[in-house]
């Protein structure tokens, strides 16, 4: 289970260390320079995270969410 609920938003670093794992590979099969301050770089992280707010929770389930969003 995330570490997001109503009464205490937030990020624990294991949900954020997990969001970084699966923002990494993505930029990596992508071929982007994941430090990139270029927008798409920017909103790839944004959906990311989303995903992971919206009960992607895992890495494979967030990995899985992200390619059928983008494709």
């Amino acid at each position: 289970m995330s570490s997001l609920n109503k009464r205490h938003p937030g990020f624990f670093p294991s949900d954020l260390q997990l969001c970084q794992r699966v923002f990494d590979q993505i930029c990596c099969e992508r071929k982007l320079d994941r430090m990139s301050l270029k927008p798409d770089v920017q909103q790839l992280a944004a959906t990311v995270f989303w995903l992971f707010e919206n009960g992607c929770s895992n890495e494979s389930e967030l990995l899985e969410c992200f390619r059928r969003l983008r494709h």
